[in-house]
């Protein structure tokens, strides 16, 4: 999965970790195996790929269609011109930032029920929220075990399963500025939260800053907010949510988590903490 993966169960549940760790890694590999096959596939090439990756792709869509197009998986086809996700980071050239930008586009995946075409040579990353489909699964996992508390949390993909035998899980929200603080402080039982920030992975070029999350319409990198947590039902939603909210302006975020009934923590440029749809709700002292 490529991040640091924290398992917490109860005294009598620790004999089942390394069967969790097993099941994360054996999706990890699933949808990085199943990514690849996409990515070196050629223009106009049937790729025949898993049931549960279309149902995948399909999800990436629904994140399309709800950011009017600003996330799209297809963007990993410029981000990884600058290096992302891992590095070395650099900017490209104007050329060929402009040659790889006529690739990029979801309506250029057709996606069928076990194939999918790619109509241009652009390439994909769900890192944005198959990890947490990942989480979701292996909390499925979890609960075939008979496991009914613990806590996921991959990298800060997080989900709380059960209520901690009637206290709830209290999870701090990190402060984007000093990771020795906390912004916030939830209570949480049978649900997900998840952190997308400009301080995950970046880097500094002529005095701009590059982040990883990038915009698909302006194809290029996103610099709205310092963070933006989400809590949701499932940690592929929180996951997901949280980089479309990143890409879209406050009254777009109102309007959208209080139809989605996503409770939403901004953390702004300036340093002003906004909550929308509930997020009070869900905090303690």
């Amino acid at each position: 999965m490529g991040t640091l993966v924290e398992i917490t169960v109860s005294e009598k549940d620790k004999t089942e970790i390394e069967n969790i760790k097993s099941e994360i890694e054996r999706l990890s590999e699933f949808v990085k195996e199943e990514t690849n096959k996409i990515n070196v596939a050629g223009k106009n090439e049937k790729v025949v790929v898993d049931k549960r990756f279309i149902d995948l792709l399909k999800k990436g869509g629904y994140f399309h269609d709800i950011s009017q197009g600003r996330f799209d998986i297809t963007i990993h086809t410029i981000m990884k011109l600058y290096g992302f996700p891992e590095g070395p980071y650099k900017v490209p050239s104007r050329s060929t930032l402009d040659q790889f930008s006529s690739y990029i586009g979801f309506e250029n995946l057709i996606i069928n029920e076990n194939f999918v075409i790619k109509k241009s040579d652009f390439t994909i990353d769900m890192g944005a929220y198959a990890k947490g489909w990942i989480v979701d699964e292996a909390i499925n996992f979890m609960k075939s075990r008979s496991i009914k508390n613990g806590i996921v949390n991959a990298g800060g993909d997080l989900y709380c399963l059960g209520d901690k035998n009637g206290d709830g899980w209290k999870i701090g929200i990190q402060h984007p500025d000093d990771k020795e603080k906390v912004i916030s402080v939830l209570k949480l039982v049978n649900k997900a939260v998840v952190t997308s920030g400009d301080y995950e992975r970046f880097f500094i070029e002529n005095g701009k800053k590059y982040i990883h999350i990038f915009d698909a319409k302006k194809k290029e990198t996103a610099d709205n907010y310092k963070s933006i947590s989400v809590i949701a039902d499932s940690v592929e939603m929180a996951d997901g949510l949280s980089t479309v909210y990143f890409l879209l302006n406050p009254q777009e975020i109102r309007s959208l988590c209080d139809k989605l009934k996503t409770p939403v923590l901004i953390y702004h440029l300036n340093g002003n903490i906004e909550k929308l749809c509930g997020w009070e709700k869900f905090e303690v002292n």
